[in-house]
């Protein structure tokens, strides 16, 4: 059993990335978001996806929620997000997009919910992309085409530590420290231009299994190496046993804040010092981040702007509540219900950057040493002692998924 804790945590964190009903990016103003619940009584399919002409895209996700969810946020963020009890991946669909209206692409789900592209695809500039769902209910989705168009370099990318940072995204810790990135770039003249920046992170990690009222094991059968929690019953049922990783273990984050920008005033010009991401500072680890600029349809920048303005109360009582957006995906046989989430096609500029943290000065919100384990589980590592019976304890395989890998991306 790998970590439960902070699995439920990192699959909630992506599922955030999913919703887009959710990280509603807080522009400056004096305006303070206001805590605000919202029950629907319906349920709804999340979709979040993108063809980008990177080998490496990002599975497109789907996943839908109960009848009767709660928007919730809080007065930390400007977030809106699903109850993690109230939401449940899509399975079995069936996922695939369409090229310029002729060849498929068909995607194969990789973990619940996780449907992706096939090895060695990538988009190509100017070809327009559809997708398409048929999940195993018959209802049958399909997406507007988007258009990849081409994106300008990034010219700079620098980064300024932000002592004060941010409210913690769980809420319960006060204030985070962030690392805020930077971009400059020359925006291509004569032509409407609209960005989105995201970001990934890639976070040392040193506990690679928790188990509970178990005990990590590693056992060959029939020539095959299987590691896991094996229950033991003599030990008490709400003992907890964290093992270190065997190997260098990444824990994978991913930024949920919606970053855009459009040229409207600086069409041609170079744009300067353009903040682009917040980076919690979870640990002071050095850590590696990926950060990619990408170029959108001006109907997916509309889209994105909504829930920015969604996102900031204007500080009157009379103000509507923030309420659920329409994506592009459109129910065939329903074309009225309401699809969250959009997917775009996008070109994409992307560059790797070392966050070296240990010579920071840090403020009173900064994150410590191997703090990563602490962060998402609200405690320290409890390491099995060795003893008479077991002298020598294992170390736990770093398991690849979506959210942890051994090895970092070149």
């Amino acid at each position: 059993m790998i970590n439960n804790e902070m699995n439920a945590y990192k699959n909630f964190n992506r599922l955030l990335i999913t919703a887009f009903l959710i990280s509603f990016f807080c522009v400056q103003s004096c305006v303070e978001p206001f805590k605000i619940t919202i029950k629907q009584e319906q349920s709804y399919l999340i979709v979040d996806g993108s063809v980008t002409d990177l080998e490496n895209s990002q599975p497109i996700s789907l996943f839908e929620t109960s009848a009767d969810f709660t928007y919730r946020s809080t007065e930390f963020t400007a977030t809106i997000t699903p109850n993690l009890k109230d939401i449940v991946a899509v399975t079995g669909a069936k996922v695939e997009v369409l090229e310029n209206e002729t060849k498929t692409i068909v995607l194969n789900e990789i973990e619940p919910g996780y449907y992706q592209f096939p090895a060695g695809f990538k988009g190509k500039i100017g070809n327009n992309y559809k997708l398409r769902i048929l999940k195993t209910d018959g209802k049958n989705y399909a997406s507007n085409n988007e258009k990849l168009q081409a994106i300008p370099e990034i010219g700079t990318l620098y980064d300024v530590l932000n002592q004060k940072g941010i409210e913690d995204p769980k809420g319960s810790n006060g204030r985070m420290q962030t690392i805020d990135l930077f971009v400059d770039f020359v925006d291509p003249p004569t032509e409407r231009n609209f960005y989105r920046w995201k970001w990934t992170l890639y976070e040392p990690q040193n506990i690679c299994a928790t188990c509970k009222q178990a005990i990590y094991e590693e056992k060959t059968v029939t020539g095959n190496t299987i590691e896991a929690c094996v229950n033991d019953p003599t030990i008490p049922g709400a003992n907890i046993f964290d093992y270190f990783c065997k190997t260098n273990c990444y824990d994978i984050i991913y930024g949920n804040n919606i970053e855009i920008f459009s040229d409207a005033f600086i069409d041609g010009q170079t744009q300067y010092d353009k903040r682009v991401a917040q980076v919690p500072f979870y640990q002071s680890n050095p850590g590696l981040l990926v950060v990619q600029q990408h170029a959108i349809s001006s109907d997916a920048y509309r889209y994105y702007k909504l829930i920015q303005d969604q996102s900031v109360n204007s500080g009157s009582i009379a103000d509507t509540p923030p309420s659920a957006l329409k994506g592009n995906l459109i129910n065939q046989n329903n074309p009225l219900e309401i699809v969250l989430g959009y997917f775009t096609a996008s070109s994409v500029y992307e560059l790797k950057y070392n966050l070296s943290k240990s010579s920071r000065v840090l403020g009173p919100y900064g994150g410590e040493k191997d703090g990563l384990f602490k962060y998402f589980n609200n405690r320290y590592p409890i390491p099995e002692v060795p003893n008479d019976k077991r002298p020598i304890i294992p170390f736990a395989q770093c398991k690849k998924s979506l959210f942890r890998t051994p090895i970092l991306p070149l």
